[in-house]
């Protein structure tokens, strides 16, 4: 099955999902779902991650200098273990930029729906 012929059979199983392009009945709850993640990412952040990210990244970077030029595969890894750490923050960040996002987006629909029912 080719990659359009899949995409086709997505967008006819689903189809009555979308209105105008937009998942508009699940839109709510995709909004509220960032905002919640946001906020647990937030939450996680403050307790753990700031300090754990900057000792971890110390201890990588100590063992990454004690390793001998040879060790190409520990130094491999040391190096993708820093990778994964980083995206783990960047994933965090990309929670909490949705959250304050759907809040936003969320305001402005309300706003939006009142001007039009006042005109």
């Amino acid at each position: 099955m080719s990659q359009e012929d899949m995409k086709q059979r997505i967008r006819e199983k689903f189809s009555y999902l979308f209105k105008g392009g937009e998942l508009e009945m699940r839109k709510p709850h995709f909004a509220q779902m960032y905002i919640n993640k946001g906020e647990e990412a937030g939450r996680k952040r403050d307790q753990f991650f700031d300090d754990a990210f900057v000792e971890i990244m110390m201890d990588l970077f100590q063992r990454w200098i004690q390793t001998e030029l040879h060790e190409v595969q520990l130094r491999e890894s040391l190096y993708q273990n820093v990778l994964a750490l980083g995206a783990v923050n960047g994933k965090l960040d990309e929670y909490q930029t949705y959250a304050r996002n759907a809040a936003f987006l969320i305001e402005n629909e309300t706003k939006e729906d009142e001007d039009k029912d006042e005109s």
